[in-house]
Order: structure tokens, then sequence, then C-alpha cells
């Protein structure tokens, strides 16, 4: 198993009531993320920032996703706990 650290950026455009993902982008840092994050959010109704572990073997998902950064509106499943 080879595991690797992904920090990665979504953000989220409004298609009459519904959410639609961008496209995805992956960071090689969580600051790097979360800066982008944080400019994106100025032309996104919505942005997040996660950190998610996969196995790159397999593209198994290895432990939960941490939030970096949430900006604008989001769908449920990022929404703050």
């Amino acid at each position: 198993m080879t595991a690797t650290t992904l920090n990665l950026v979504q953000p989220f455009e409004r298609q009459g009531k519904r959410l639609i993902a961008g496209r995805l982008m992956d960071f090689k840092t969580p600051e790097e993320a979360t800066g982008r994050a944080e400019r994106d959010a100025r032309r996104f109704v919505g942005v997040v920032a996660v950190q998610q572990s996969v196995d790159t073997e397999t593209g198994e998902v290895l432990d939960e996703p941490v939030i970096l950064a949430r900006y604008g509106e989001l769908p449920p499943e990022f929404a703050e706990a």
C-alpha cells in the first residue's frame, strides 16, 4: 500500500437551485490549497479546501477528509459540524 495525502480545492457554481462542482484542483501543501480557496471565494458561490489520504495503488480513501477552509454556499457534506 502506497499512501499519499492530497490537498484539494473544490469550487462550486450555482445552476438554478443546484450547486455544481467545478474543476477539482490538487496542491502540494495545505497552505497552497487554502490560499487558492480564499482567492477563488471571490469568483465562485462556494469553495472548499480539504486534505485527504488515499492509497495511490487502489484509489481507496484511507480516512475522513479534513476540512482546511470553507467559503460561501456548499453542499451538505461540507457543512460545518
